[in-house]
Order: C-alpha cells, then structure tokens, then sequence
C-alpha cells in the first residue's frame, strides 16, 4: 500500500508537468502550421485569409479586416559568427494581380510576440505598402520575427515574402578598429594631451 505523501506528490507532480508538456505541444504546432522564411528557403508567397467576425471585433483598428496571415522570419544561430558583419534585409511585394492603386490597403506588422494573436498588432505598429509597391525591414541576422499581413477592404491575392542576408563591411572595419584602439590605449593614454 502507497504511502499518502507519495500520492500527493505524484498528484502535485502530473498537475505541474501536464499543463507544461501541454504549452510546449500547442506552441510546436502553432510554430510548424507558421509559413517561413529563412535563408535556405528565402522566398515564400502567402494569401491572407478571411477571420472570424468574432477575431475582427478585437483587432486594434477602427478598419473593417477581412483578412490576415502570418510568416516567420528565421534568423541564423548565433555560433554563426561568419554573419556579424551581416544584416537579413526582409522584403514583402503584393502580387501583380493586386491592381497598385489597393496597395495602401495592404497593412504590414513587424513583431517579435510569437504569443500576440493574428493580426493583434497595436494600431500605430501597421505600416502600409508604399506607393513603390514594396515594404522593406533590415533585421539582424541572429533574430527570429514574424510579419503579421492584413488587408483592409476587398483586397484579394498573395503577396511575396523575401529575405536576403546584406553583407556590411564598415561593421568589420568598426570592429579591427575598436581592437587597434584597444591595444593602443596604455600608450595613448601616456600621451601628455591625455594628461592634462
């Protein structure tokens, strides 16, 4: 016969692991059902789709929604030090069946709450499409973000979500230099301009 106390701490132990395992199991499928970009897969065409009215009530803009959709931007590890001196420039493009004078209806969320619901962004955080045509966003390569795409109105087609890793050797040039000022220090600051 099982003493009380081990049953007690079995019951507290299921009632503490369960809801866990639960969460991580919920946020795997919630992460792998996300569409991605990443630099193995830099380009991924999406179509926002129509919300419950129920999920439209909530959403922070006084617009009528009528779609949404999300893609996350995967950046690199960050033992990848071969990337430092590089950035992840993020573009979204509508597609040409989108006629150019809807693209100001095509609103765009830069975040990184993978937990914010669909299309939960605060109001001043959506940026329209320019009249370019193009939404464009420079990250660090070591981030992970998500893009929230919604369209306001009868906008209806997909559009193209790119990420391209930009070379930046100014950053390498700022880092040699911050090493050579480094080592120089005892001697510059023996300098008699430095000690006055």
């Amino acid at each position: 016969m099982a003493a009380p106390g081990s049953f007690a701490s079995t019951s507290f132990l299921t009632n503490l692991f369960v809801p866990f395992f639960l969460l991580i199991l919920s946020r795997a499928s919630l992460v792998t059902s996300l569409k991605g970009v990443d630099l193995e897969n830099p380009v991924v065409d999406v179509t926002p789709y129509p919300l419950p009215v129920s999920d439209q009530s909530s959403i922070h803009d006084p617009k009528p929604l009528s779609s949404c959709e999300r893609v996350q931007v995967s950046g690199l590890s960050r033992l990848k030090l071969g990337s430092y001196a590089s950035s992840f420039r993020v573009t979204l493009v509508p597609s040409t069946v989108i006629p150019e004078r809807l693209h100001s209806k095509i609103l765009v969320c830069f975040h990184r709450n993978a937990s914010l619901g669909l299309c939960q962004c605060e109001k001043d955080e959506w940026k329209a499409i320019q009249k370019e045509g193009i939404w464009n966003y420079v990250m660090s390569p070591y981030e992970e973000r998500y893009i929230d795409v919604k369209y306001v109105g009868k906008v209806s087609g997909p559009v193209s979500v790119a990420v391209v890793e930009d070379f930046q050797g100014w950053r390498l040039f700022f880092l040699a230099s911050g090493f050579v000022l480094l080592l120089l220090a005892p001697i510059v600051s023996s300098w008699v301009f430095f000690l006055l």
